[in-house]
């Protein structure tokens, strides 16, 4: 409890300081207020800090594309269309897999939305592979406002790419 009373008075005494400081403005004179001269409101006798933002650092996609696109769905839903993609790769073990949509999702001029169907390729062999453990599934979604201006949508593979219409 004396930790919290002390550190009230410390701060009331911090903002008491710094609320004179800014009344007598440049000259040092708080009881001159607006008339002669010019007048250096609350603001004009604080202190600026210069503040530098971060730039923004463009991040590489280095997945590879997905060898085979097999087949690919377009489902409605409540706020738009589900996109769903299938394809197949030589070996199992794929990650971080999406459907990394070209243009910031916005169609081109034919009105086609193409992604990119990626993911990180696996590391070793598998021992054992079945056909199952090859398949490879992504999932994107294309919400009602840009949804009217799409005519089709186009899925990238590296071997192959298919579109269909919404």
């Amino acid at each position: 409890m004396k930790k919290i009373i002390i550190t009230m008075i410390a701060f009331g005494f911090v903002t008491g300081c710094s609320a004179v400081g800014s009344m007598t403005g440049s000259s040092g004179n708080s009881s001159t207020g607006s008339s002669g001269g010019s007048s250096v409101g609350s603001f004009g006798a604080k202190r600026v800090k210069e503040v530098v933002l971060e730039q923004k650092k463009k991040v590489v996609d280095t997945r590879t594309l997905i060898p085979v696109v097999v087949e690919v769905k377009v489902d409605p839903y409540r706020g738009g269309v589900l996109i769903t993609a299938r394809g197949t790769a030589s070996q199992p073990g794929y990650g971080d897999v999406n459907l990394v949509a070209l243009n910031n999702g916005l169609p081109d001029e034919n009105g086609i939305v193409s992604y990119e169907f990626k993911g990180d390729a696996p590391y070793t062999d598998a021992l054992i592979t079945t056909k199952r453990s090859k398949e490879i599934y992504a999932g994107a979604a294309i919400n009602l406002v840009k949804l009217p201006s799409v005519k089709k949508i186009r899925v990238i593979a590296e071997q192959n790419e298919i579109t269909v219409s919404k």
